[in-house]
């Protein structure tokens, strides 16, 4: 997260026509097809880098195939199968388009999934960021339902369907819910999404687009009640990917989020909580959750687009 070295010229950091593909993708520099000196070997200094990152119009067609393949491939395995059959459709319809993708695309697999574990500071800025998250995401529930009815009907059905009455079923929810979501949605969102996004928008807009396409992905007759926390969340998960340039960092996060929903659930006690998202939240967590987000956002630093340091994969070779 920082600023590249090896530049020439006054274009910005992490910006150019070969765009921003995170903090590992310095812009090289030089003429065209020149060695280590000009920047990163083999790499040309004008245009986009082909075989290394997809471009943003390849992801945003990538994300429409993969949303009419799960219209017509996943809703149809689930109805077949139950709750094998949404896992499956998630691994099938979620997670294998991108990976194919970028393998008969022949991009750059590390790179284009942001596949480099955290720092331990930065991780535990991400879990203080998405701390602070979960909390303005309630805030931003209460104010859409003032304008969108939430389908009480919907959420006891799905309030039952969490219900976990043994350890057994316990887990086979959370592996559900949480560990296949956070692997297929961020393989999907965070990792071809995003580093998409960034070769054709500045990062604050990649970030932005990233969630908000993550929002509408989730979309259903019962579930538009919920679109601004879900896109909230998707950019939250997003800024961690472009400062961390970690993509299981993403995955981790997005896991803790789901399990903590479960886990209300799964309780007696916290139940009703988790399905009043027509109450409004104690305005005294609104405070406490900008304080933990200026924290959280300190300890991640700044991407690489906006002078943060980068990490050594992204300096020249």
């Amino acid at each position: 997260m920082g600023s590249a070295s090896g530049r020439s010229g006054p274009e910005p950091e992490g910006r150019g026509d070969d765009g921003d593909r995170g903090r590992r993708h310095p812009r090289p520099t030089g003429s065209p097809g020149q060695g280590p000196e000009s920047g990163v070997a083999g790499w040309p200094a004008e245009g986009p880098v082909q075989g290394k990152v997809p471009g943003a119009g390849a992801v945003l067609g990538l994300v429409l195939v993969v949303a009419v393949l799960y219209l017509l491939g996943g809703i149809p395995l689930q109805l077949l199968l139950g709750e094998p059959g949404l896992v499956l459709a998630q691994l099938l319809f979620l997670a294998g388009p991108p990976i194919l993708f970028v393998f008969w695309g022949g991009y750059d697999i590390r790179l284009t999934f942001a596949w480099q574990w955290p720092d331990r500071w930065q991780a535990l800025g991400g879990v203080v960021l998405l701390a602070a998250g979960t909390q303005i995401a309630w805030f931003l529930a209460w104010l859409q339902s003032l304008v969108v009815p939430v389908p009480v009907e919907f959420l006891e059905a799905m309030t039952e369907m969490l219900t976990a009455e043994s350890p057994q079923r316990f887990f086979w929810l959370l592996f559900m819910v949480a560990v296949i979501p956070a692997i297929a949605e961020e393989v999907l969102f965070r990792g071809a999404l995003l580093s998409g996004m960034r070769r054709g928008l500045p990062v604050l807009g990649a970030v932005a687009v990233t969630g908000l396409i993550f929002g509408v992905f989730h979309l259903a007759p019962q579930t538009g009640f919920r679109i601004l926390p879900t896109a909230w969340l998707g950019m939250v998960l997003a800024w961690v990917v472009v400062c961390s340039g970690s993509l299981p960092l993403a995955m981790l996060l997005h896991f803790l989020n789901n399990a903590a929903i479960l886990a209300m659930v799964a309780h007696p006690l916290t139940r009703e909580l988790a399905r009043g998202t027509e109450e409004a939240p104690p305005l005294v967590l609104l405070p406490l959750a900008l304080i933990m987000l200026a924290i959280g956002l300190w300890m991640l630093g700044r991407p690489p687009e906006m002078g943060g340091r980068p990490s050594p994969r992204s300096r020249p070779r």
